[in-house]
C-alpha cells in the first residue's frame, strides 16, 4: 500500500508541476489522475462497496479522478485546501490513534503532512505570501484520495448494510469531505447549466460567493475549516464507536449533510 501510495504522490507532484510550468491541458491531468486510480488498484487498494470487482474498480477510478479534482479546484482562494486537507488528515489520525496503531507508519507519515500543512499555512494565511500550485494540490488530491478509501470508504465493512445499500459507508465518506464535494457539484452543476466547461477557471466557487457576501478571505477559509472540522470529527466517531446501524443515526447525519450542501449550493445560485 504505501508503495502504491509513494508512486501516485510522486506522479501528482511532477504533474501538477508539469501544469504550473507549462499549463498543460486538462486531459493530460486527466490520463495521470486514471493511471493513478489504475497503480492503487494494482496493489490492491480499492473501494470495497460490492461483491462485484468490477464495480469497485470503476468506482475507485471516479473517487480518485473526482477527489483530486476537487482539492485541486477548492485551491482558488488562500488557505482553504490546506486548511480543509488538513483538517481530515487530522480525523484519520486520532483514528489511528484511537484503534490502537499508533506505531504503524501512516501516523508518522500524517504528523510530517500535518507538520508541512501548518509551516506552510504561515506563508498562504491572507495576505498570502505563497501559492499553493497544482503541484501542491494535486498532490494533496493524491494522498486524500487513498486516506478516503483506506480509512474511510473501507473502514465500513459490507456487511453493515442498511436499506439495500451500505448507507453508513456512503455517508461517513460524505461528512469526511462535505466541503470538497459540495464545492465541485456546486460549480460542475452552475457552470454545466451556463454551457461551460467545469474544468475551465473561475471566480464562481462556493467561496467566492461567500466572499461576495461579505466575508473576509479569511472568515472563508477559518468558516470551511470548521464546518469540514465538524463533519471529519462526526465521521471518524461512527467510524470508530458507532457500530450498529439504523435510521436513528442515518436520517439526522442525512439531515446535516445536506443542510451543508444546500447552504453552501444557494449561497452560489
Amino acid at each position: 500500500h504505501y508503495i502504491a501510495l509513494f508512486l501516485i504522490i510522486t506522479l501528482s507532484f511532477l504533474m501538477g508541476m508539469a501544469d504550473d510550468l507549462i499549463n498543460t491541458p486538462p486531459f493530460f491531468k486527466f490520463i495521470v489522475q486514471v493511471l493513478n486510480a489504475v497503480i492503487l488498484i494494482s496493489f490492491g487498494v480499492f473501494i470495497e462497496i460490492s461483491p462485484v470487482p468490477a464495480l469497485n474498480y470503476g468506482i475507485t477510478i471516479l473517487w480518485v479522478v473526482g477527489i483530486m479534482n476537487s482539492i485541486n479546484m477548492l485551491d482558488n482562494m488562500d488557505s482553504i485546501t490546506n486548511l480543509v486537507s488538513f483538517s481530515i488528515f487530522a480525523g484519520v489520525f486520532a483514528s489511528i490513534i484511537l484503534e490502537g496503531n499508533g506505531v504503524a507508519f501512516m501516523p508518522f507519515l500524517l504528523v510530517f503532512i500535518m507538520g508541512g500543512s501548518l509551516s506552510f499555512l504561515y506563508f498562504n494565511w491572507n495576505p498570502s505570501k505563497m501559492y499553493m500550485g497544482d503541484n501542491g494540490s494535486q498532490f494533496l488530491g493524491a494522498i486524500l484520495a487513498f486516506i478516503g478509501i483506506v480509512y474511510f470508504w473501507n473502514a465500513i465493512p459490507l456487511k453493515d448494510v442498511s436499506f439495500g445499500y451500505n448507507s453508513k459507508q456512503a455517508l461517513v465518506v460524505l461528512l469526511a469531505f462535505i466541503v470538497p464535494i459540495t464545492d465541485t457539484t456546486t460549480v460542475t452543476i452552475n457552470r454545466l447549466s451556463k454551457g461551460k466547461s467545469p474544468f475551465m477557471g473561475g471566480k464562481d466557487h462556493t467561496t467566492h460567493h461567500l466572499s461576495y457576501a461579505g466575508l473576509s478571505d479569511r472568515w472563508v477559509a477559518g468558516l470551511l475549516f470548521i464546518i469540514n472540522s465538524i463533519t471529519v470529527a462526526i465521521a471518524c466517531y461512527l467510524i470508530n464507536f458507532v457500530e450498529g446501524w439504523d435510521a436513528v443515526w442515518f436520517w439526522p447525519l442525512f439531515a446535516l449533510a445536506l443542510i451543508i450542501f444546500a447552504s453552501l449550493y444557494f449561497s452560489a445560485r
